[in-house]
């Protein structure tokens, strides 16, 4: 069993990756971290996992809210993107939109009274070489923890983030992926600590050629006979906009399950095909290029590089990742 602490911003499908670790049999999901992100404000973003672990009956799990913005950011008008993008969308899908993001609702228990970057700080150094951070947005809390706590990187077990781009064009400029670009800085923070990483980029989450990992209408039809669990109601309420918006404005199959993949590789990293392990870093320079991910191969003239220790996604076995998936939602139906 897995033990790992999540770090999410709260966008759609990290409701399903909070969910989906909180009953993997697979996973001993020891708190979750909360950072400002795509889905709005920190208090936003932390009143979503409250709910959704309510939702799933285990409110034992311990919530720790973190960052309110990231270490540097971008322009403000940049950073508020996420929102302006759900006003483009009105006129297209217009009152379906209600269950897209909706304004969190007051939870019915409360975060701890520690930081995020603190909770991550302890519970590793509680257990050395026995935690794996998982990170499905902006990197602003781990980099926070790694740059107060200089041991932190020696007893982390491994890292599995969701970021960057290499292929598949970024999703906040031609070159950036959002998570890396909202707080580049982070990223190459937490990229230059030389621990084990797993990275997974847009190439095998938002991009048709990984169509088999995406959840469409027929899987959510699945979930029906899998019983009445409030979770399970949830989800086949509430995701077929998010399926829509990705087929009708991004031109997917259906809804990237980047978080959730990324959850799943913390225990099975044979669902992907990855690189060698290899040095990654991020520009910070630019509009354009801003937290563009660039992973060191071949030979280069001018001096640079950096630690040898991640390994980046090329291809997911889909297939086997959504029937691992659609199993272990399904296990609430027994809760």
């Amino acid at each position: 069993m897995e033990r790992i602490i999540l770090d999410v911003d709260s966008a759609g499908d990290d409701i399903l990756a909070v969910l989906f670790a909180a009953v993997s049999p697979q996973v001993k999901l020891e708190g979750v971290t909360t950072c400002t992100g795509a889905a709005g404000p920190i208090e936003q973003v932390t009143n979503v996992v409250l709910n959704t672990l309510a939702l799933a009956g285990r409110t034992d799990i311990p919530v720790a809210k973190g960052a309110w913005r990231p270490i540097v950011g971008n322009a403000k008008a940049d950073m508020e993107a996420p929102v302006h993008f759900e006003k483009r969308l009105t006129a297209r899908f217009g009152e379906r939109l209600k269950k897209f993001n909706p304004p969190a609702p007051k939870p019915s228990h409360a975060p701890i009274d520690k930081h995020a970057a603190d909770f991550i700080i302890d519970t590793v150094m509680g257990s050395p070489g026995e935690i794996t951070l998982v990170a499905t947005g902006p990197m602003t809390n781990l980099a926070m923890a790694f740059l107060q706590e200089e041991r932190l990187k020696d007893n982390v077990k491994r890292m599995c983030l969701l970021g960057g781009n290499f292929v598949t064009p970024g999703n906040i400029t031609p070159l950036s992926e959002y998570n890396i670009w909202a707080d580049a800085e982070a990223a190459r923070v937490v990229l230059n600590q030389g621990v084990e990483t797993i990275l997974v980029p847009l190439d095998v989450c938002e991009d048709n050629r990984a169509a088999a990992s995406m959840l469409t209408r027929d899987d959510l039809a699945d979930l029906e006979s899998a019983g009445d669990h409030p979770v399970l109601a949830m989800i086949r309420e509430t995701f077929p906009i998010y399926i829509d918006i990705w087929r009708e404005f991004f031109d997917l199959v259906g809804f990237p399950m980047d978080d959730i993949i990324t959850v799943a590789l913390a225990f099975d990293p044979t669902l992907c095909t990855m690189t060698e392990p290899l040095f990654c870093d991020i520009v910070l320079d630019g509009r354009l290029a801003r937290g563009q991910t660039v992973a060191y191969r071949g030979r280069q003239l001018l001096p640079g590089g950096g630690p040898k220790t991640t390994r980046i996604c090329t291809d997911i076995d889909g297939r086997r990742f959504m029937k691992l998936f659609k199993e272990t939602i399904a296990l609430y139906k027994a809760a």
